[in-house]
């Protein structure tokens, strides 16, 4: 019997080659979330970034779709998790779901197992339409916070 002189096999060390990948992607979202200063008008955190202010409310009369998930995802990072889902209820799901794949990249990491199978059973058709479905409310959500109705 011969003994390989690698530790891991290489399905193995893609794996986890690509969990650090994964992990260091989450973790600069979420880490450049946290040093982010959430914008009090909960709209405009992106500016921090050098982007430009977002033009639909002026052009369309409604915030843009994704209004105001910069300014959830630096309140979600410093554990504002009410604030955040009162800002862009969407964005905050999106937050932890960025948490959670932060988390399990480093058990990817550390393991070199996979939530992949998990995952892709739990994503199937139904689950994309009840997060489009969801994102649609958030998105309503925050037109009628901009506008007043709330």
């Amino acid at each position: 019997m011969e003994i390989s002189s690698q530790p891991f096999s290489k399905d193995e060390r893609r794996r986890r080659l690509l969990g650090l990948l994964v992990a260091a992607i989450s973790g600069a979202v979420l880490g450049l979330a946290w040093w982010l200063q959430p914008a009090t008008e909960g709209v405009g955190t992106h500016q921090q970034l050098g982007l430009p202010a977002c033009a639909w409310p002026a052009r369309f009369g409604i915030p843009c779709p994704t209004c105001g998930y910069t300014t959830s995802f630096a309140l979600a990072a410093k554990g504002h998790f009410l604030d955040s889902f009162m800002n862009q209820p969407m964005a905050l799901v999106a937050a932890l779901a960025t948490g959670c794949i932060f988390v399990a990249s480093i058990w990817t990491i550390l393991t070199g197992r996979t939530i992949a199978p998990i995952a892709e059973r739990a994503a199937g058709g139904r689950f994309w339409i009840i997060v489009g479905v969801l994102g649609l409310i958030s998105w309503g959500y925050k037109i009628a916070v901009m506008r007043n109705y709330l």
